[in-house]
């Protein structure tokens, strides 16, 4: 069963994501950086990116856009 991935936690795994610290595929080392993620969210998120991706992020960037 697929729980809801919120946007705080999609943003939690893009900031991993984004530091370059680990190689995503590696999900304990993600779960461990993370504020919180579990090993289920992590490969559901994993799953779901470019769907995610959308949902969240772009929205934000139209939010700076029109400011």
């Amino acid at each position: 069963m697929k729980t809801e991935i919120t946007k705080e936690e999609f943003e939690e795994f893009e900031r991993v994501r984004q530091s370059g610290r680990t190689n995503m595929y590696d999900v304990d080392t993600v779960i461990a950086l993370s504020h919180g993620l579990t090993r289920e969210k992590c490969i559901q998120i994993m799953k779901g990116y470019s769907e995610l991706k959308k949902k969240y992020m772009e929205a934000r960037e139209w939010k700076y856009m029109i400011q």
